[in-house]
């Protein structure tokens, strides 16, 4: 397959090197395709060792249309708050093109309408198929394989194809979800990372690792965060969201010391630093890190707007918005659900053309 992967961190350097070492055609569209080399080298984590390898790629540019050209599939690993413009972009180079959002979630299908609205299709991860470091930017990285895929489609792309090239692309099972309020309402970064950053900047606290160093007073939000979301799941009656699963499921916790000690135990997250910059006033929250930019402004904000259209009490989403808008004096909606014609619970379905509703 000939495949664009569009930035190049963490995600899209692993995902690049794993494809092109399949013989499949990558192109990298970045805005510093100077850095990249043409061989990179990743080293994938397996249980009992580890993987070396190189893999050569087809072209690394800045052209949005080169990249793009005659592509089977096209993955964003870019963040949410660049989405928007990104999309801007391609959008005249977007029609039947397949554009794959790496992870899915974070507004996504409203950020992309420049190019759904000419005939590109949408498709989502519920999330990342890799847990993914760089080694040196445009030259190494090293990952670690996900066990399973979950995709889902916008509506009026084929998804079962779509999953059988996934499997193909990542030598990962995929699972086609029911639709993409499945990606939308999954409660991973959007609240994992709020709820951490909340209670860790909120009592003035530094600590150097995100997972490493999680505590009882994360879980405790996270879990009432994670509550809030399955209440949004079960308001929305007239759809099928069980794979919407429940933090206590997915992290097999159902107590505030089981969770964090599981969050704290997982091998591949002990290193992750926490988005904190030096200043001559000692380490200080990171506001540019895609950690708040994106998990607060977009992810977590939408799932406010979703509770609050559906008359959900989400207290805590509140408290963590509010938090975190006063500490950066930023009350702007960056995607506000009223000005994409979504009021009401009706208004969910027909944008997500769910029950019924007109194609």
């Amino acid at each position: 397959m000939k495949i664009c992967i569009v930035g190049g961190g963490n995600l899209g350097t692993a995902m690049a090197a794993d494809f092109a070492s399949k013989d499949h055609s990558v192109n990298i569209l970045t805005s510093r395709p100077h850095e990249w080399q043409k061989n990179i080298s990743a080293d994938e984590m397996i249980r009992g060792g580890g993987n070396r390898f190189i893999a050569e790629l087809n072209l690394v540019t800045a052209d949005a249309a080169e990249a793009l050209d005659a592509t089977d599939y096209v993955f964003v690993t870019l963040p949410s708050h660049v989405q928007g413009d990104f999309a801007k972009k391609i959008a005249p180079f977007s029609n039947d093109k397949k554009f794959v959002m790496v992870p899915g979630f974070g507004g996504a299908e409203f950020l992309m309408q420049p190019a759904l609205k000419k005939g590109a299709e949408l498709f989502g991860f519920q999330r990342v198929p890799f847990i993914a470091r760089l080694k040196e930017y445009g030259k190494s990285v090293w990952f670690e394989r996900k066990k399973s895929l979950q995709l889902a489609k916008f509506f009026g792309a084929e998804i079962d194809s779509a999953c059988r090239d996934m499997e193909k692309l990542f030598s990962i099972p995929c699972a086609a979800l029911d639709n993409y309020l499945c990606v939308t309402l999954t409660p991973s970064n959007p609240v994992l990372h709020t709820a951490r950053l909340y209670s860790m900047l909120k009592n003035n606290s530094a600590d150097k690792f995100f997972y490493a160093d999680w505590n009882d007073a994360a879980s405790e939000i996270l879990f009432k965060l994670d509550d809030e979301v399955q209440a949004i799941c079960r308001a929305l009656k007239e759809i099928d969201l069980q794979s919407v699963r429940s933090l206590k499921v997915h992290y097999e916790s159902d107590t505030v010391p089981a969770l964090t000690k599981k969050i704290r135990s997982i091998p591949s997250l002990k290193k992750i630093l926490s988005p904190l910059k030096k200043t001559p006033q000692g380490l200080q929250p990171d506001f540019d890190s895609r950690y708040f930019k994106c998990d607060f402004e977009f992810a977590l904000d939408i799932l406010l707007q979703f509770a609050e259209i559906l008359n959900v009490d989400s207290p805590t989403m509140r408290e963590v918005m509010n938090w975190y808008r006063q500490k950066t004096k930023n009350f702007f909606r960056a995607v506000n659900l009223s000005e994409c014609g979504i009021k009401s619970e009706e208004d969910i379905y027909n944008f997500y053309r769910l029950k019924g509703a007109e194609s």
